[in-house]
């Protein structure tokens, strides 16, 4: 509904100025809500746009490292939330990457672990999308592969810290990114290059 109304001035025959309606109590946005529906809109957006322009392999290599840094930074609030540390593991089969629970945190037999809000933790993992491949340090993984397949990538505590001997490459046709972890921040660092320069 319009917020404003005009009311006719019987004197000049003209509409007067508009009058605001107040908003009824408890239907004001807070300013948490405005940024989501700000930030909703913008991404919303640049989705639109890339559909009409059509993705360059920049673009589509830029894309998938925000979205693996934004699967890292899940786990690692995982970690900071539960107090326990938690891993960042691959699948080199299914190329599949999610949050695994270390063997010394892992829930008793019969045990439940729910969240602060009742519920139980959600998974949490990211697949590379096709027609990526991963780097050199990923083809020959020999003993490090668990017994479920899986290969530990990075460890983060609940101090925010983390641990990660092992570089990340992803490959788009001719480009390159790798990923590292800090182990003072936590926080996931990328470079690019150039397959064609290697």
């Amino acid at each position: 509904m319009n917020q404003f109304s005009f009311h006719p001035n019987p004197e000049c025959g003209t509409a007067s100025a508009p009058v605001p309606f107040p908003l009824p109590a408890g239907k004001r946005f807070t300013l948490l809500e405005l940024i989501v529906v700000m930030t909703v809109m913008v991404l919303a957006a640049s989705m639109a746009v890339a559909v009409f322009r059509g993705e360059s392999p920049a673009r589509k290599i830029e894309k998938a490292g925000l979205e693996f840094e934004e699967f890292c930074a899940r786990v690692r609030f995982q970690a900071l939330e539960s107090g326990e540390d938690r891993l960042v593991v691959i699948s080199p089969e299914t190329r599949v990457f999610r949050m695994k629970i270390p063997e010394e945190f892992q829930p008793k037999e019969g045990e439940e672990v729910f969240t602060d809000d009742g519920s139980k933790p959600a998974e949490i993992e990211w697949t590379l999308p096709e027609n990526f491949s991963f780097g050199e340090n990923l083809d020959q993984l020999g003993e490090e592969i668990a017994d479920d397949g899986t290969v530990e990538l990075f460890r983060f505590f609940p101090d925010g810290s983390a641990s990660g001997k092992r570089k990340l490459e992803f490959r788009y046709g001719d480009l390159l990114r790798t990923f590292e972890i800090s182990t003072l921040t936590g926080r996931v660092t990328k470079t690019d290059g150039d397959e064609s320069e290697k």
